[in-house]
């Protein structure tokens, strides 16, 4: 359809009459030149668009993006410079056992300052053993409040 012809609107009562004149205008005459030409230069234009396309078929094809190239560089120029990193040795682990409690601690050998402070928060035998006392008593006397609650519930 030309650009300058209008769609046939279907919602028109005559949309047919529309669209088939539409169709006869759009119908263009058949080329009376190609019937005025001889047998022999049919062939020979027919020889020249055969060879036109094999040409084309053998001729290599044109990419529109850039092509990489096939050598690619084995070692690289760049190098960056060296950084050497340097930390301490990983700590050592040394287990300590505690004559008063007999627990075992392990400690890294390098916390030499930290010896003092870890004594002084060490409880004495004693101590160990009033605590102990202490939260027995409080088990038992949670023991016996939750079974008279449930006694009571009964």
């Amino acid at each position: 359809m030309p650009k300058g012809a209008s769609i046939p609107d279907a919602w028109e009562d005559d949309w047919e009459t529309q669209a088939d004149k539409a169709e006869e205008q759009n119908e263009e005459p058949a080329p009376t030149q190609q019937a005025s030409l001889t047998k022999a230069e049919r062939l020979a234009q027919h020889a020249e668009s055969n060879r036109k396309l094999w040409q084309a078929a053998d001729a290599p094809e044109e990419f529109h993006y850039v092509s990489t190239s096939n050598n690619v560089p084995l070692a690289t120029t760049f190098k960056p410079a060296m950084k050497v990193l340097s930390r301490k040795p990983a700590p050592r682990m040394i287990a300590k056992r505690d004559p008063v409690t007999g627990l075992e601690q392990l400690t890294i050998e390098d916390d030499k300052d930290d010896d003092d402070e870890a004594k002084k928060n060490q409880p004495t035998p004693e101590e160990i053993r009033m605590r102990q006392q202490k939260e027995l008593e409080e088990k038992q006397r949670r023991q016996l409040h939750a079974w008279q609650r449930h006694a009571a519930a009964e």
